[in-house]
């Protein structure tokens, strides 16, 4: 990330550079070229004529002006020559000082950057045990139909997985999980994934079809490859109305549900952190996120499309 920003900044510099010294030299040489083209021959005798050794001859004012026209052609090669060499050394410049002044720009940014990160990831580690306690100790209560435990319970079960999500997106930023590609079959691998899902489909009746055009054999990081197809699964699910449609392709996996219908201009956000489109929903808006982050990292593509009776969620890989 840091990186792409200090090569835009370097980027815009040695643009703006560039065209300011072609404007300068451009200039520069079409006035000297102008002022060099105007300025008046010498007067000389024009009945002088000069014989060459080659038997020819011309006035000795056609042999001046000759002469005249090659150096003024000279001289505008010399300083066409020196602009350019001017030019590239005063790039060369221009390029090592933006990148110093780039560096130094972004070098606080970066600290609170990764302070941030190692905080998030520390909080998350402490946070993990004393709530695993509260859920633990809200399960041995054994109080059936208590109202307040049974919303403890609850809301202890969304601060799980508000850590467990910041705590994915803390490994994420750090690198924190080595990419170890396997091999796998896509329809088998999808199949396995879905199975788990089948209670918590069935309770909220929804309709799951997974197609399966393909028998197709991959090699990639499937740990990666499945968080990012688990997080989309749930995101379905949280927000279909009766059905979702699983289409399994060769370098292509489509997701998509009925239901909640996404405007245009909300799609490009939909995979900023902590950003929602349907408020009332259980969450925090951080899944997507982690999911786009991940299939950033493995260099695959992830985005979302909306019509006015579905949303679909494709992965390309």
């Amino acid at each position: 990330m840091f990186k792409k920003l200090r090569n835009r900044i370097v980027g815009i510099s040695m643009l703006t550079t560039t065209i300011v010294l072609f404007v300068a030299f451009a200039s520069i040489y079409f006035a000297v070229s102008s002022g060099e083209n105007n300025r008046p021959m010498p007067k000389q005798n024009t009945n002088t004529t000069v014989i060459f050794q080659d038997g020819s001859n011309e006035s000795f004012s056609e042999e001046m002006h000759r002469h005249i026209k090659e150096d003024r052609q000279a001289n505008l090669q010399i300083l066409m020559s020196s602009l350019i060499v001017a030019g590239i050394s005063i790039e060369f410049l221009v390029f090592l000082l933006s990148l110093y002044l780039a560096n130094q720009s972004i070098k606080p940014v970066r600290e609170t950057y990764e302070a941030q990160k190692q905080f998030i990831a520390n909080a998350s580690h402490e946070i993990k045990t004393p709530l695993a306690v509260i859920q633990a100790n809200l399960e041995a209560a054994d109080i059936k139909d208590n109202e307040w435990i049974n919303n403890a319970s609850k809301k202890a079960e969304e601060l799980a997985e508000l850590n467990s999500q910041l705590l994915a997106l803390a490994q994420v930023n750090a690198n924190v999980k080595e990419s170890k590609k396997t091999e796998i079959i896509l329809t088998d691998f999808v199949d396995d994934l879905v199975k788990p899902l089948k209670p918590q489909i069935e309770k909220n009746k929804i309709k799951i079809t997974v197609k399966k055009n393909t028998n197709h054999t991959i090699t990639l990081d499937s740990a990666a490859f499945r968080q990012i197809l688990n997080i989309l699964l749930d995101n379905a699910i949280k927000y279909c109305d009766k059905k979702i449609e699983v289409t399994v392709l060769s370098h292509e996996i489509i997701i998509k549900n009925d239901g909640t219908t996404i405007a245009k201009e909300k799609l490009p956000h939909l995979f900023e952190r902590f950003y929602q489109v349907d408020k009332t929903k259980n969450g925090v808006g951080l899944g997507l996120a982690i999911a786009n982050e991940v299939a950033n990292k493995n260099g695959w593509k992830l985005y979302a499309e909306s019509d006015q009776k579905s949303t679909s969620f494709i992965l390309k890989f």
